[in-house]
């Protein structure tokens, strides 16, 4: 029987979180190229490249100051209309690289039956949605990312999911927290192959339509 294995960060509660069916990592060499897909496993030694489309890959360490500052740095910040809903409300983000794939991460042992989603979670008291969907995406990403534009609200059975458009500026998928199995970079006409869930792949026609504005305006 072979060793059961632990992710590299605890849960919230401190207490080690095993990893019963890893997402395996892809080659070095699937990084930089821009038709392929990478993926970072945390239960694997990573092979990511230094920097990717000018960026480093960093680590960060971030606490409440830095989203009490990001609120601050974002208060101006021009949001679609929140809808008067019942329903709970969560965030998260779509970073897009330059070379036009998009990362995405795979859910520690497949949490909520999903293979592959876009990083988000649960809106958290005192924070706006757009930050909220910052925070989310670096914890579950290794990600930061400084949010573009909104893309979309995706109604699922008891909340409705706000998701941004936005880049990469710093972090590493090699510090992804113990929500996530492993990280990818996947270019957008893969994406319907890695989303198992309805309200995952809800996001693609919007991300289409975001697409063909972005290049129209270029």
């Amino acid at each position: 029987m072979p060793a059961i294995q632990f992710h590299p960060q605890p849960d919230e509660n401190g207490s080690p979180v095993p990893v019963f069916t890893p997402t395996p990592a892809t080659s070095a060499e699937t990084w930089l190229e821009p038709t392929l897909s990478a993926t970072c496993s945390v239960t694997e030694r990573p092979v990511l490249p230094r920097s990717l489309n000018g960026i480093d890959f960093t680590e960060e360490h971030l606490g409440e100051d830095d989203w009490k500052h990001l609120m601050k740095q974002y208060r101006r910040w021009k949001d679609a209309p929140t809808p008067v809903i019942a329903k709970r409300r969560t965030s998260g983000l779509v970073i897009v690289e330059p070379d036009g794939r998009y990362w995405i991460v795979h859910p520690t042992n497949q949490f909520g039956g999903a293979s592959a989603t876009f990083p988000k979670g649960r809106l958290e008291p005192g924070l706006s949605l757009l930050v909220n969907g910052v925070k989310e995406a670096w914890e579950e990403s290794g990600i930061l990312a400084e949010p573009l534009e909104y893309l979309c609200d995706v109604d699922r059975t008891k909340t409705v999911t706000r998701y941004y458009i936005a880049r990469r500026l710093a972090g590493s998928p090699a510090f992804a927290g113990w929500e996530s199995q492993a990280v990818s970079l996947v270019p957008a006409w893969e994406l319907l192959k890695f989303f198992n869930r309805p309200n995952d792949q809800k996001i693609l026609p919007y991300l289409a339509a975001w697409q063909l504005r972005h290049r129209s305006a270029a």
